[in-house]
């Protein structure tokens, strides 16, 4: 009988997993939601853009489905979730601009359901990139460098530092 969870189901990739994230980011710690899903998260602070930028607590959720991704579904199986700024927060404090973010004030987001909350998820990777399969797969240390990437464009954009053209059509 086969686990429902990815990591019981495939210790190969939860051992490669492991050690990539400890190898490029090794102040990132696994846990496990305490929600009964059984779910795994790592958890940790980036700096993207220097000293001077912003300090960005984040969560990398896995989906019990990783590695997989729909047609259609923007972020693959690992979610990630700023804890800290709060996207939310970050879109709430700027001009209302329905162009801008699917509507969400910030380019290159989703929304989804996180327990009892709608939260607002950095977009890492657009599905017909996302890698899945027996000898690849879209890793939580490759989507947190795509997360680090957004982070240094948002703050630029968020500055004043790049166009909403680039901000928003991804020509980067």
């Amino acid at each position: 009988m086969s686990s429902f969870y990815w990591y019981e189901r495939d210790p190969e990739l939860y051992k490669a997993e492991v050690m990539a994230m400890k190898k490029f980011f090794p102040s990132f710690k696994i846990n496990q939601l305490q929600d009964g899903s059984g779910r795994l998260y790592w958890r940790g602070k980036v700096q993207p853009t220097g000293p001077n930028g912003m300090v960005w607590d984040l969560m990398l959720i896995y989906k019990n489905n990783h590695p997989y991704t729909a047609d259609k579904e923007y972020g693959g199986s690992i979610q990630i979730l700023p804890v800290s700024p709060r996207l939310k927060d970050i879109a709430r404090n700027l001009p209302l601009r329905p162009e801008v973010g699917l509507g969400l004030g910030l380019p290159h987001i989703y929304r989804a359901n996180f327990g009892r909350n709608e939260e607002y998820f950095i977009c890492t990777a657009d599905p017909k990139y996302f890698k899945a399969g027996q000898d690849r797969s879209t890793s939580a240390a490759s989507a947190l460098s795509w997360a680090c990437k957004w982070i240094v464009l948002c703050e630029m954009w968020l500055n004043g530092e790049i166009s909403d053209d680039v901000a928003l059509e991804g020509n980067y």
